[in-house]
């Protein structure tokens, strides 16, 4: 089955509630902002409705509800006088709540639906997302999914009769890694691009588009998708200077590095093979090229991530961001879809603050803006990928699957 058709059952347009948008996201979507006499008393966005007692936005509604319901105490580390704003309203929960309490939002207002969650349809699958005034956390629920995926990597290369590429010994640590053949970057790339489609699918507006649509967004989103899969696991588990595939392969900067034969023990045989290079221009030219890509993935993604020590949220959010954001020449490629689409990328824009809020603290603002950088060094590592596709022998696309070579070579 092609990974375009991979169906999951969404909602009807009609029973989506769009998400309300903050002034940092209505300069990207700016046809979706509608007028309104009304503001929202606590932070200034447009009003969603009065559900608890004062006129609020969605996103404040949600974050009432869920903090009284949950029971939360927040702590506020400027002198409880942070100044709530729509841009920043999730940088001091603390006074964010005392000032929906002040604005006359009341507690008891809270009904009995509101604490046990949205009603589902007997039908409705239960890893379903719906962008409602109930769903907690998207960017959770991607977390999860990602596990999922992570945990089927091997198994799938196993299913591709690709062997092994590390053993552990009895107490589980990684005694031996191979180096990564063009046999493990075909499926890698096949693995990439089913499971960054099965991802889109999960969001609405990618769901509807068009399969020609779908592969221009893939073309690159399925090499970001790779390269954080791919940096996140290396930074986990690798040492300094490795670059390692989901199935545990490895790329080095050194183009001898791992190959059979040559080790600590063969460095004659090391030397005489880079001599051999002098007089051998084209392979002299590989031996270099590959140097500069290896060294630009882990310069561009690993070591940032290992630096970060990025989580498993993040890398949801960095992959729902591109998603959202695609950078592939047709611009408009989510036309007609632009409310839906600010809902999710402000949702998931929100719940990435709150989170580095939570994990950081005062530091949370910063980390958050740490985050976002990371997007422009993937996408400076998706054309280093392109790059190497022409002159590599790791990425010989004449052996590559059919729905590999249908995106990446459109």
């Amino acid at each position: 089955m092609s990974p375009f058709e991979n169906e999951v059952k969404m909602v009807n347009p009609e029973d989506v509630i769009v998400l309300s948008t903050s002034s940092s996201t209505s300069s990207i979507f700016p046809s979706i902002r509608k007028p309104s006499s009304e503001v929202c008393e606590v932070c200034g966005d447009r009003v969603n409705s009065r559900r608890y007692g004062a006129a609020a936005c969605l996103g404040c509604t949600v974050f009432f509800r869920r903090a009284v319901v949950n029971k939360m105490q927040y702590k506020c580390l400027r002198d409880q006088k942070c100044l709530i704003l729509c841009t920043y309203r999730c940088a001091c929960r603390f006074c964010r709540l005392q000032k929906c309490l002040r604005v006359g939002m009341r507690p008891d207002a809270i009904q009995r639906r509101d604490v046990v969650g949205p009603r589902k349809s007997s039908g409705e699958p239960s890893d379903l997302i719906i962008i409602d005034d109930s769903t907690d956390s998207l960017l959770g629920e991607f977390a999860k999914f990602q596990s999922l995926q992570y945990s089927g990597h091997l198994r799938f290369f196993a299913e591709h009769q690709v062997d092994a590429a590390f053993h552990k010994d009895s107490s589980n640590i990684v005694k031996f890694r191979r180096r990564a053949r063009a046999q493990d970057v075909n499926i890698m790339l096949k693995l990439c691009l089913k499971q960054a489609a099965e991802w889109g699918n999960r969001l609405k507006p990618f769901k509807k588009l068009s399969t020609e649509s779908k592969k221009s967004v893939l073309s690159e989103y399925c090499l970001a998708f790779l390269l954080i899969d791919q940096g996140f696991k290396t930074s986990k588990e690798a040492d300094l200077g490795i670059w390692l595939l989901q199935n545990g392969s490895f790329m080095h900067p050194d183009y001898f590095f791992g190959l059979p034969g040559v080790n600590a023990a063969s460095d004659m045989r090391v030397k005489t093979q880079r001599v051999f290079l002098i007089f051998n221009w084209s392979n002299e030219l590989n031996y270099r090229l590959h140097h500069n890509f290896v060294t630009e993935l882990l310069h561009c993604v690993s070591n940032p991530f290992r630096k970060l020590e990025i989580d498993a949220i993040e890398c949801a959010a960095l992959k729902t961001i591109l998603l959202l954001s695609p950078s592939c020449s047709k611009r408009a490629i989510y036309a007609g879809q632009e409310g839906v689409l600010a809902g999710y990328y402000t949702k998931c824009m929100e719940e990435l603050m709150e989170h580095s809020m939570t994990k950081f603290g005062d530091e949370g603002p910063q980390r958050f803006g740490e985050i976002l950088l990371l997007i422009s060094s993937i996408r400076c590592g998706v054309k280093t990928i392109y790059n190497q596709t022409r002159v590599s022998d790791l990425f010989n696309f004449m052996k590559f699957d059919d729905s590999v070579k249908s995106v990446l070579l459109t």
